[in-house]
């Protein structure tokens, strides 16, 4: 009974946290007009913060590779969330913009230790039914990125200026991370005998997953399932509102995507669905709907369509990252971080190649990109199914 208490209250913990840190994270979309105004930004410069947030998610995996096994995966996240707050009490003394960009990169090595971190536990700790639980994990995520630009919009019509908004999500992250850390503590005294699961991760392990073929295949399907994903993200409210003339769906069609995702999250965790299948038939489905959305060329149609490419793609992380940490064993964190480093690299890599394709041949050939993405993945994914059947012939 002790040993169920403490697995419910870490759990528990977990699932607060990341919350807290996925609806945080949406403040530096909501108040970049704000930064773009106040710190003078002009042409790239916009997106500078963007661009220290990716370059510390990358610094946060190749942290985590040098210390997994050195430090508890508890008291990594534990070190990470508390460093959290500060981080958002800092930008809130509107600080000089050099100081803003690396509080930017610090925050993006704390969401990737968290990112990869979160998903290795959920593992190591409902190994029988993990991949429920990687869902329920990243449609909790989803959840907090539909929550903040609600909470942080509700903030601004009440007057806190953008400041006062990071001020206000380091004291939300700083309440998240006393519960979470108390939870911690109870889990221990709970099962004070319990021994998480921790081991070195060397570069001959890294050498070893990545001459399996099937761990090549998954990683190649992350890829681009994060350079599609970001294509959208960043590119299709520009393109429904701007090129297709319908500014009222534009921001809306990406808050659709992001509840479809949740959802399906959220849904397959109730499932029992082999998770190869659903990477291989979200990326297909994903790939049709967002193809056909952009050659029909109606906004609203569009807008629907993004919805149902959220809805049908929202499991292809938390299934690709459960597949991984699963087959590693007892590293499982080289799994998550692994399937997340290339998926991070997929963010940084689309955005500038979408940008060029539309600068030189126009918004539609650029936003066909997504499409294209999710139909190289399906070939891949394919394969994912063919090398998982094998395992049991």
């Amino acid at each position: 009974m002790k040993t169920i208490n403490s697995k419910s209250l870490y759990t528990y913990g977990i699932l607060l946290m990341i919350f807290v840190i996925s609806l945080c994270s949406t403040t530096q979309g909501i108040i970049l007009s704000d930064y773009i105004i106040y710190y003078n930004l002009e042409s790239s410069k916009q997106g500078l913060m963007s661009a220290f947030q990716s370059v510390g998610n990358i610094a946060g995996l190749i942290i985590i590779l040098i210390f997994a096994g050195r430090l508890k995966k508890s008291t990594m996240l534990a070190i990470s969330a508390a460093i959290i707050p500060f981080i958002f009490f800092i930008m809130g003394t509107k600080p000089a913009l050099s100081v803003i960009l690396v509080s930017y990169a610090i925050f993006g090595i704390m969401f990737a230790l968290w990112d990869s971190l979160a998903s290795s536990v959920m593992v190591d700790i409902h190994s029988s039914n993990s991949s429920r639980y990687m869902n329920i994990l990243h449609g909790i995520f989803g959840l907090g990125g539909i929550t903040g630009p609600l909470v942080f919009q509700g903030l601004g019509g009440m007057g806190l200026m953008w400041n006062q908004m990071l001020i206000a999500s380091g004291i939300l992250s700083l309440i998240g991370v006393s519960i979470f850390i108390m939870g911690i503590v109870s889990t221990r005294k709970l099962n004070p005998n319990s021994k998480e699961k921790t081991s070195d991760l060397t570069l001959l392990d890294i050498k070893k997953f990545l001459l399996e073929k099937r761990n090549r295949i998954i990683l190649i399907c992350a890829f681009l399932y994060g350079a599609h994903q970001i294509g959208i993200t960043v590119w299709m409210t520009r393109f429904i509102s701007d090129y297709l003339g319908t500014p009222k769906w534009g921001p809306g069609a990406l808050s659709l995507f992001w509840v479809g995702i949740a959802l399906s999250r959220l849904a397959v965790s109730r499932l029992s669905l082999e998770p190869s299948k659903l990477i291989f038939f979200g990326h297909l489905l994903s790939a049709l709907a967002i193809g056909i959305g952009v050659l029909i060329g109606n906004g609203f149609i569009m807008f629907i369509f993004c919805g149902i490419s959220g809805l049908v793609e929202g499991a292809i992380l938390p299934m690709t990252l459960d597949m991984a940490c699963n087959w590693q064993k007892d590293k499982s964190s080289l799994g998550s971080t692994m399937v997340l480093f290339v998926h991070y690299g997929g963010f940084i890599i689309t955005p500038p190649l979408i940008g060029a394709l539309i600068f030189t041949y126009g918004i539609k050939v650029g936003m066909i990109i997504p499409a294209i993405l999710s139909a190289v993945a399906t070939i891949f994914a394919y394969f994912l199914m063919k090398k998982r059947r094998e395992q049991y012939v």
